[in-house]
């Protein structure tokens, strides 16, 4: 938002603030989706616990 404001009070000149001042739209979702990937990686990554490291029905707490 603060960068729409720069660019209908101020509006910039230089060539490059037109690919920047969409920048901050941009982001979230691409923070967001970066997010989704690692996190589906950091799953596929965990594995599940051996039948050995399970506890059995009469170990477990009431």
């Amino acid at each position: 938002m603060t960068t729409a404001a720069t660019d209908i009070l101020l509006t910039p000149q230089a060539d490059w603030w037109q690919a920047l001042w969409p920048a901050p739209w941009y982001l979230p979702p691409l923070a967001a989706l970066t997010w989704a990937a690692l996190r589906a990686h950091e799953k596929a990554e965990q594995h599940p616990p051996d039948d050995d490291t399970l506890p059995d029905q009469w170990d477990q707490a009431a």
